[in-house]
């Protein structure tokens, strides 16, 4: 199954990438926006990648903009890995290897075509292992050590030693990740490959 999303910049070429995936039989999960009303990129981002790393969906499509906001919270969510494409040889890459279960587009970047066709490559191309599946688990080994500092140094800090200090902004992350999947402060990670 896949999952798609879009905030309120990318709902129309989100709407064209669903019927597309639809007629040539896949199963999609649309997981919002469903209108053009204003909504926030981090939290539909947010619910796609917390989507792939529970298993609900195999691979998830985001739709903004530029693609750059949605990779940013994509990747931010524990074992998911997400690219910004905007050609059909960065889709292959992505794939072949980085092993996304997610890409990003940018409704202003692209045309609904080429979406298409950046879907479409994504979706054929296999991880290709090998030295790629060598780098894949270091970019993991490196994540679950970050989230081991995480849990033995405390809340995030910004800046040098600076503590982040935005209201309620800490709060607000422990309650949206208490409903991930996993133990531990980022949940249970991927085994390597």
């Amino acid at each position: 199954m896949i999952g798609i999303a879009s905030d309120h910049f990318g709902f129309e070429l989100k709407e064209h990438i669903r019927e597309f995936l639809e007629l040539r039989g896949e199963n999609v999960h649309d997981l919002g926006t469903h209108t053009r009303e204003a909504v926030d990129y981090p939290d539909i981002g947010a619910r796609v990648a917390s989507a792939v790393r529970t298993g609900l969906v195999e691979r998830g499509i985001l739709v903004c903009g530029t693609g750059l906001g949605m990779a940013i919270i994509a990747n931010k969510v524990p074992g998911v890995f997400a690219a910004p494409v905007s050609s059909v040889d960065l889709a292959r890459a992505a794939r072949r290897s980085n092993d996304t279960q997610i890409i990003t587009l940018g409704a202003q970047v692209v045309s609904p075509e080429e979406a298409c066709s950046i879907v479409e490559a994504w979706l054929a191309t296999p991880f290709r292992g090998g030295r790629s599946a060598r780098k894949v688990a270091k970019i993991r080994a490196v994540e679950r050590r970050f989230c081991q500092e995480r849990a033995n140094d405390g809340p995030p800090r910004q800046g040098p030693g600076r503590p982040f200090r935005e209201e309620g902004t800490v709060q607000r992350g422990r309650e949206m990740s208490a409903g991930w999947a996993g133990e531990g402060p980022c949940g249970a990670m991927p085994e390597e490959a």
